[in-house]
C-alpha cells in the first residue's frame, strides 16, 4: 500500500475517534498521578502557617452564620447566611466554604486540636477535588478546541505548575487562581463575540474572585477599556465605512453589557461591601495596599478593626494612595513598582531556572511556546499561501484579542508586583500563569488552523505536533519526579 494512503487511513482513523481514545486515556492517567502527587503532600503537622491560622479562625467564625435564626426576621439571617465578613484583608468566601465541615460547637483556641486538624484536612481535600474536576473538564473543553498534545500541556502544565503546590496549604489560593482564569476566559470570549450574558457571567466570575482574594478588578477594568475602544472603532466603522464585515462583535451591545457585567459584579460582592461599610465605615477597604512591609500592615490592621478605631486616626495618617504619594519621593514609587514586578516574574516563571528542585518547568514551559508563537507567525506572515476567502484569514477580532492579553498581563503584573512587600504569604501571583499558557497554546492552534487551511505542507505541522509532544514528555517527566518519595515543594 502506497504511504499516502496510509497516511490518510491513520488520518481518518485519528480523526474519526482515535484522538478521544487516547485523550481519555490520557485524562485517567492525569487524574491517577494527580492524586498520587496529593497524597505524597505533606500532612498538618503540631503547628500550621499563620496564614492557615488565620483562615481557619476565620471559618470557625463564620460557621454560626451558616444555622440563621428566623426568629426576628428574615432579611437579616439571610444577609448573614451569604459570605460577607472581612476585615480588608481576609476575604469571606474561602471560610464561608470551609465553615461547613466546621462543627456547630467548635470554638477556636490556641493550639490546633484533632478538630482542627479535621478541618485542615477536609479544606484541602476539598480544594484537591476542586482542582482536579476542572482540570478534567479543561482538558475535554481544550481537547475540542486544541490538538490532543496541545489539550494535555494545558492540563498538565497548569495542574502540576500551579493548582497541585496551592492545595498544599489551607488558603483561598486554588480558588482564586481558577476564578481568575475563568473570568479571564469570559473576557477573550467577550472580545470575539460580545454577547450580553458573556458581560453577566465576566462580573459574576469577577465578584466571587474578590470575595476570595484581592482582587481580580484589575482584568476586569483592562476588559473595559478595550472592549470600550473596540465600541469606538465599531461605531467609526458603522457610520463611516459602508463595507459589510464577517465580525460577529456587536458594537450596539457593549453598554448595556457594561450595565450587565456592574450589576451582576455588585449583587454578588454586595453582602461583603455593606458589612465592609458597617464595621470599617469603608466598603472597599484597602488600607493594607499602602505598607511597605507585612509587618507594618498586620500591626495597623490588628489595631484598626473596628470603624471607631479607624475614624480615630487623623485624615493624613490614614493609609491611602493620596497619603503614600505625599510620604514617598517618586522613585521609591517607581522602585517598589519596579522591583515588585521583577519580582512577581522571578516566582510565576521559576526565574532562574533550577532544575535540580521542583517545580521547575513553568518558565522553560513559557519560553519554548513563545518560541514556537513567534515561529508560527512568521511562518503565516512570510511563507503560507496568502487567504484567499475570511475562513482562510485571522479571527476578525485578532488585534483587540492581543491587545487585551498583552495590556492584562503587563498591568496585572504591575498590580499584583506592588502588593508584592506586604502579601509574602501564599501564591496569589501564581494566577496569571494558567492564562500565559493557555494564551500562548491557544494563539498558536490558531495560527496552526489558519495554515493548514491555507494548505500549509505538511512538515510545519508534523514538527509543530513534534514539539508540543516533546513538551507534555517533559510534563510527564516532571510527574514521575513529583512521585517519587523525595519532598514536594511549591
Amino acid at each position: 500500500m502506497p504511504v499516502k494512503s496510509v497516511f490518510l487511513h491513520l488520518t481518518r482513523l485519528w480523526l474519526s475517534g482515535g484522538r478521544w481514545v487516547v485523550m481519555f486515556a490520557s485524562l485517567v492517567f492525569f487524574a491517577w498521578c494527580y492524586l498520587q502527587a496529593f497524597q505524597r503532600q505533606g500532612k498538618a503537622g503540631a503547628s500550621i502557617h499563620e496564614q492557615e491560622r488565620m483562615y481557619l479562625n476565620a471559618a470557625i467564625e463564620t460557621r454560626r452564620d451558616l444555622t440563621p435564626d428566623f426568629s426576628k426576621g428574615v432579611s437579616k439571617p439571610l444577609n448573614d447566611w451569604l459570605p460577607h465578613h472581612t476585615d480588608g484583608v481576609v476575604r469571606p468566601l474561602w471560610p464561608w466554604l470551609a465553615a461547613w465541615s466546621v462543627a456547630a460547637d467548635h470554638v477556636s483556641a490556641s493550639s490546633l486540636s484533632a478538630e482542627d486538624h479535621r478541618v485542615l484536612r477536609s479544606g484541602k481535600r476539598w480544594l484537591f477535588g476542586l482542582s482536579l474536576g476542572f482540570l478534567l473538564m479543561l482538558g475535554l473543553a481544550a481537547a475540542r478546541a486544541f490538538s490532543v498534545p496541545a489539550a494535555l500541556l494545558t492540563i498538565l502544565t497548569i495542574g502540576f505548575g500551579v493548582l497541585l503546590p496551592s492545595a498544599a496549604i489551607f488558603s483561598p489560593d486554588v480558588l482564586f487562581q481558577l476564578l481568575f482564569l475563568l473570568t479571564w476566559v469570559c473576557c477573550i470570549a467577550a472580545l470575539k463575540r460580545n454577547s450580553l450574558w458573556l458581560y453577566g457571567v465576566i462580573g459574576f466570575f469577577s465578584a466571587l474572585a474578590n470575595l476570595t482574594l484581592p482582587s481580580a478588578t484589575t482584568l476586569v477594568l483592562v476588559f473595559i477599556f478595550v472592549s470600550t475602544l473596540r465600541w469606538l472603532w465599531g461605531m467609526i466603522l458603522a457610520y463611516w465605512s459602508q463595507e459589510g464585515g464577517t465580525t460577529l462583535w456587536v458594537w450596539r451591545n457593549h453598554w448595556l453589557g457594561m450595565i450587565l457585567l456592574a450589576v451582576c459584579h455588585l449583587i454578588t460582592v454586595g453582602p461583603m461591601l455593606a458589612h465592609s461599610k458597617e464595621k470599617l465605615g469603608d466598603a472597599a477597604p484597602f488600607f493594607w495596599r499602602w505598607f511597605d512591609d507585612e509587618n507594618a500592615m498586620r500591626q495597623w490592621t490588628a489595631a484598626h478593626q473596628t470603624r471607631e478605631a479607624l475614624q480615630a486616626v487623623p485624615v493624613g495618617e490614614v493609609p491611602s494612595y493620596a497619603n503614600y504619594l505625599e510620604s514617598h519621593a517618586s522613585d521609591a514609587v517607581s522602585a517598589r513598582l519596579s522591583q515588585g514586578s521583577m519580582q512577581m516574574i522571578e516566582s510565576v516563571l521559576q526565574w532562574p531556572w533550577g532544575f535540580g528542585s521542583l517545580p521547575h518547568e513553568r518558565g522553560v514551559f513559557v519560553a519554548v511556546l513563545t518560541a514556537v508563537l513567534v515561529l508560527l507567525i512568521l511562518i503565516v506572515w512570510f511563507v503560507a499561501p496568502r487567504a484567499s476567502h475570511a475562513g482562510q484569514a485571522l479571527h476578525p477580532e485578532t488585534a483587540p484579542l492581543v491587545f487585551f492579553t498583552v495590556l492584562a498581563f503587563v498591568v496585572c503584573t504591575l498590580d499584583f508586583g506592588w502588593d508584592m512587600p506586604v502579601l509574602t504569604w501564599g501564591s496569589r501571583h501564581l494566577a496569571l500563569y494558567p492564562p500565559l499558557v493557555l494564551s500562548l497554546l491557544w494563539a498558536s492552534e490558531a495560527l496552526v488552523n489558519r495554515a493548514r487551511r491555507r494548505k500549509m505542507r505538511l512538515p510545519v505541522f508534523v514538527i509543530y505536533e513534534t514539539i508540543l509532544w516533546s513538551l507534555c514528555a517533559l510534563a510527564v517527566w516532571r510527574v514521575i519526579a513529583v512521585l517519587q518519595p523525595a519532598s514536594f515543594t511549591a
